[in-house]
Order: structure tokens, then C-alpha cells, then sequence
């Protein structure tokens, strides 16, 4: 991953509704909420908290295939399923923290874009 590279991709979030209003929301929610719940999805892991862990990367998953950010959302899906299921748990918290980190970076590339504070 080069360190310019684009994280998230607005094409599908605009198939949806193109105008600049609604995109600013979406992106609105996804700074004021998916950060967090990364961290808590961190926390979960650390914590050996499976459901939670599920519960957090259900709750992430949305925004991450909305923005098309197509780095992690393999990975969500993965981590998502793999808690649900208990199975792969040797696994998970490796993808929890690559998650944590894109999401982190991309919410920074949106407050840069974006003109957020």
C-alpha cells in the first residue's frame, strides 16, 4: 500500500444518490461512528469477547462495502463470520488491527478531502 493510496471509493455510494448533501452526511456518520466502533472492536478482540467482536464488525461492515473500501472488507466479512462462528480465532486479531488501522487512515483521507476539522 503506498501511502497516497485511496481507501475508499465514492462510486457506488454515488449510484445510490450523487447529491453532494447526502454524500457529506454518509460521510458525516462514517467519521462520527466507524472509528469508534473499530476501536471497540479492538477492544473486543483483546478481550477474547467474540460476540462483541461479531457485533462490531456487523456494525462496520455496512459502512466499509458502502465505501467501497475494498482493502478490509474481505476482512470484516471474515473477522465477522469467524467470530460468529467461533472458528478461526487464531486469525482475528491480526485482521482486527489491519481494520483498525484502514479505517483509521481512511477516516483521515475524509477529513482531508472533505474539508473536516
Amino acid at each position: 500500500m503506498t501511502p497516497d493510496a485511496q481507501l475508499y471509493n465514492l462510486g457506488q455510494l454515488k449510484e445510490i444518490d450523487d447529491n453532494e448533501d447526502f454524500i457529506l452526511q454518509v460521510i458525516t456518520i462514517f467519521l462520527e461512528t466507524v472509528p469508534s466502533n473499530a476501536e471497540a472492536l479492538v477492544k473486543a478482540c483483546a478481550e477474547k469477547d467474540w460476540e462483541q467482536v461479531y457485533f462490531f464488525a456487523h456494525k462496520i461492515k455496512a459502512n466499509v462495502t458502502l465505501l467501497s473500501m475494498d482493502m478490509i472488507t474481505e476482512d470484516v466479512k471474515f473477522v465477522e463470520q469467524s467470530a460468529k462462528n467461533r472458528i478461526n480465532i487464531n486469525m482475528i486479531a491480526d485482521k482486527v488491527n489491519f481494520i483498525d488501522g484502514i479505517i483509521k487512515n481512511a477516516a483521515g483521507q475524509m477529513k482531508k478531502d472533505f474539508d473536516f476539522k
